[in-house]
């Protein structure tokens, strides 16, 4: 007897390419311009907020695979599981696969205006070179990859028409990821070492690389009674607690890991930084100013 079916060849090859799109990633994604529209323009037709979430999740899902696939060289010394170093799946696949889903993003931010379009035009370069970028300088490519992150909130708000309404939310986001960046690359110093990428924790060390992020952290905590006081809100207390929640999940991810650097602490690190997100996609109805 055959020691695989194709029905089991055909899952083993969609759970590679959930891998290959971090799906969870993709679908918080998704989320959180959804409801970034729902807070700024709660009457939004429903299509247009399918068209959101297409757009998101198409988008970030391309830029991991497309990241896989001209990291392969690095993600052989720090991420041996992932599909395109272990052999699941092979570059063309990954490419195609990248290719597909960002013409699946414009096409769809097309039908939600101009400026969503324009918007989603310009990112989808700065995704699909962002290893080259990297390769010029890691410390760069960390603020792109959060200035990508905080832009879901300024799509939703052009989807919504009110782009600058939660500017101080695609700030907080912004350092947030930025925080996570710098962390990440301390993981994966080896092969960052290895292709010649600058970054904190190769320049200046682990410890400075866990001081910025702590330091980052203590400063998006110290602005939020700033915003609560300055800064108009819907759901104040709502956006209070849920913030709080956010920063406390990656505070308490951060301790784990900078005190054992082992995988299943790096393992506890994603998994306890995306509750935080969620927390955090929570907190964004919350930080509307009121319509």
């Amino acid at each position: 007897m055959p020691s695989s079916s194709p029905t089991n060849s055909w899952l083993e090859q969609s759970r590679a390419f959930a891998h290959l799109f971090r799906l969870p990633v993709a679908i918080l994604a998704a989320l959180a311009g959804c409801t970034t529209v729902y807070a700024l323009n709660s009457a939004m037709a429903l299509d247009r907020y399918l068209l959101a979430g297409i757009v998101l999740a198409c988008m970030y899902s391309a830029a991991c695979a497309i990241n896989d696939y001209w990291d392969l060289d690095k993600d052989r010394i720090n991420h041996a599981d992932r599909p395109l170093p272990s052999g699941r799946l092979s570059l063309a696949q990954a490419r195609r696969a990248a290719i597909a889903l960002f013409t699946t993003a414009a096409i769809a931010a097309l039908h939600l205006g101009l400026y969503p379009f324009l918007l989603v035009a310009m990112v989808i370069p700065l995704l699909w070179h962002y290893s080259q970028i990297l390769a010029y300088s890691g410390i760069l490519g960390n603020a792109i990859v959060a200035a990508v992150i905080a832009a879901l909130i300024l799509f939703g708000g052009l989807v919504a028409h009110r782009p600058f309404a939660m500017v101080y939310s695609t700030g907080f986001l912004f350092v947030y990821q930025w925080a996570k960046e710098i962390i990440w690359d301390v993981h994966d110093a080896k092969g960052d070492r290895d292709r010649g990428v600058t970054t904190i924790a190769n320049r200046w060390g682990d410890r400075t690389a866990f001081g910025i992020a702590w330091g980052a952290i203590a400063t998006l905590m110290a602005s939020i009674p700033s915003a609560l006081f300055l800064l108009p809100m819907a759901r104040p207390l709502w956006f209070a607690v849920f913030a709080g929640a956010m920063l406390l999940s990656l505070a308490i991810a951060l301790i784990r890991y900078q005190l054992h650097r082992s995988a299943i602490a790096y393992d506890s690190f994603i998994i306890w930084e995306r509750l935080g997100m969620l927390f955090g996609i929570i907190g964004l109805l919350g930080t509307a100013p009121p319509s």
